[in-house]
C-alpha cells in the first residue's frame, strides 16, 4: 500500500531515535493523519539520531508514514556540513550530513547486529571503505526540455532529475562525461524525451550504453557519434526493444585491468563490474583469504560469475574453475579474457539460471571449495542445495544483509560456521554495505 497524503495534512513536530536500514531517521508519534489516529512510525530522509526536527508527511504505507524535513528544531552534535552542492537533492546520496565516524559504526552495525544474533562467535572485521571520486560505474538519467537537456541522477524517491554539475562519488572522467554528452544529446533528443545512460570507465575510457533511443535514425546517430568519438569515449552501444544493443561505435580495447592482481577483464555494454577498484580488491583478498583457508583446494565451483572479476584473479593462482552464470555475454567475455591469458584449460563456464534450476548437492559434491555471489534477492534454492552438499569451504559475497541472514541460517543449520565476515562500503554516503564471508564445515 502506498497512499499520496493531501497537501494540508498538518505538520508534524518529532524526535528522531535512529537510522533505519534505508539511511532515513526514524521516529514514532501517536497523532492524526488522513482523519485517522494511530501510532506512526514517520521515516525523514537527511536526519540523524536525537535531532527534533519538523515535518510533513507525503505518503502512507505499509511500514508508516513517509516525510519530508521542513525544519530542523535541534541539530545533532554529529551533524556535519555536506561536501557535495547536490547533496538534499540529488538522490545518490543520504548521508553526508553525517560525521564519518558515525556513518562506517552505522554501516558496520547493519551487518554485525543481525549477524551475531543467528552466529554469536563470528569474527566481524574492520570495515573497508572506498575513496571518494572513486566510483568508475554510473547510470545517469537525462531529459530534454523546450530550453536544454539535463543530465543526473533521480532526486530521492522522485521521478525528477537533479542536474549534476559536481559530484565527490564518480570518478573525474564520468563527471566531465555528464558535460561532454549535454549538447550531443540536446540536438539527438526530442523534447520530452527521457533515457538511461550507462557509462562503465574502462582502462582506455568510458563504455556507453544508452537505452531510450532506439526508434532514432541513423543520420542523427551518426552526427552523435562523430560528436562523441572525440571525448573519452571508446564505445557506444544503444539499448533496442529486445533487450539486446546494438554496436554504434568503437575506437579501442574495451579491456579493464586489475593492477593489484594482475588480471584483465571484458565486460559487455552496460555490464555490472565493482563500484570501485578499492571495494574489488577487498572481496577478492577476503575470497583468498577464504579459499586458503584449505590449503588443498584445487577445484573451485564459482556461482553468478559474471564476466569474471573473481575469476580471471584466481586463475593466477593453480586452481581449476568451473563458472556459472546467466547471462550470455558476460560468460562470453570471461572465455575471451581466459583465452588470452591462456587459462582456457583451467576454466569450465557454462550459462545457467541459477536463481530457478540451482546446481544440485549431487553436483555441489565434487568441488573443494564453492564462492556464491548471488543478486540482491539472494539464492534460497541454490544454499539449500549447498548445504547439502557437504563441501568443506563456502565463500559468500552479498549486497544484501537481509537476504545474506536468510541464505547463512540455510548453512548453519546444517553444521557449517560462519567464521569471519568483511565489512565493505563500495557506495559511500548510500544505505547500501556489502560483505564477504566464510563458511566451514564443522
Amino acid at each position: 500500500m502506498h497512499e499520496k497524503l493531501q497537501k494540508n495534512v498538518d505538520n508534524k513536530l518529532l524526535t528522531i531515535k535512529q537510522i533505519g536500514s534505508r539511511g532515513e531517521g526514524i521516529s514514532n508519534l501517536t497523532t492524526e493523519v488522513n482523519y485517522r489516529k494511530s501510532d506512526y512510525t514517520f521515516f525523514i530522509p537527511f536526519t540523524l539520531p536525537d535531532e527534533i526536527v519538523v515535518v510533513k508527511p507525503t505518503h502512507y504505507t505499509t511500514e508508516g508514514i513517509r516525510a519530508d524535513l521542513v525544519e530542523i528544531k535541534s541539530p545533532s552534535p554529529k551533524r556535519i556540513e555536506p561536501k557535495c552542492e547536490h547533496f538534499f537533492q540529488c538522490g545518490g546520496c543520504l548521508l553526508q550530513h553525517w560525521n564519518f565516524e558515525d556513518y562506517s559504526c552505522w554501516k558496520v552495525s547493519k551487518i554485525s547486529l543481525p549477524i551475531l544474533r543467528i552466529s554469536p562467535k563470528t569474527t566481524i572485521k574492520t570495515i573497508k571503505t572506498s575513496s571518494i571520486k572513486s566510483r568508475r560505474h554510473a547510470k545517469f538519467k537525462a531529459k530534454k526540455n523546450k530550453s536544454n537537456t539535463i543530465i543526473g541522477f533521480n532526486e530521492y524517491r522522485s521521478k525528477f532529475i537533479t542536474k549534476i554539475e559536481k559530484c565527490i562519488i564518480i570518478e573525474s572522467e564520468l563527471e566531465k562525461l555528464i558535460h561532454d554528452l549535454e549538447k550531443p544529446l540536446n540536438k539527438l533528443l526530442g523534447v520530452g524525451d527521457e533515457i538511461d545512460i550507462h557509462a562503465n570507465l574502462l582502462d582506455n575510457g568510458v563504455d556507453l550504453l544508452i537505452s531510450g533511443i532506439d526508434k532514432i535514425d541513423y543520420f542523427k546517430l551518426n552526427i552523435f557519434n562523430e560528436v562523441i568519438s572525440k571525448s573519452s569515449v571508446i564505445r557506444f552501444h544503444r539499448r533496442l526493444k529486445d533487450n539486446t544493443n546494438e554496436l554504434l561505435f568503437t575506437k579501442d580495447l574495451s579491456s579493464l585491468s586489475n593492477k593489484s592482481f594482475s588480471s584483465i577483464t571484458f565486460p559487455p555494454p552496460g555490464g555490472f563490474l565493482q563500484a570501485t577498484i578499492e571495494g574489488e580488491n577487498a572481496i577478492l583478498e577476503s575470497v583468498m583469504l577464504g579459499l586458503n583457508e584449505n590449503k588443498k583446494t584445487k577445484l573451485i565451483c564459482e556461482l553468478f560469475c559474471g564476466s569474471g572479476t573473481i575469476t580471471l584473479p584466481l586463475l593466477k593462482k593453480p586452481y581449476q574453475i568451473h563458472a556459472f552464470e546467466l547471462d550470455e555475454e558476460s560468460l562470453k567475455s570471461l572465455d575471451i579474457a581466459a583465452r588470452k591469458e591462456s587459462f582456457g584449460n583451467r576454466v569450465k563456464t557454462k550459462v545457467r539460471d541459477l536463481k530457478n534450476f540451482p546446481l544440485t548437492s549431487d553436483e555441489l559434491s565434487k568441488y573443494d571449495a564453492i564462492i556464491v555471489d548471488p543478486p540482491r534477492s539472494g539464492a534460497k534454492l541454490q544454499f539449500l542445495n549447498i548445504a547439502r552438499s557437504n563441501v568443506s569451504i563456502i565463500v559468500s559475497i552479498s549486497c544484501n544483509v537481509n537476504t545474506f541472514i536468510r541464505d547463512a541460517k540455510i548453512l548453519i543449520e546444517r553444521d557449517y560456521e560462519l567464521k569471519w565476515v568483511q565489512p565493505i562500503d563500495q557506495f559511500l554516503f548510500s544505505a547500501h554495505v556489502e560483505l564477504v564471508a566464510l563458511f566451514q564445515l564443522k
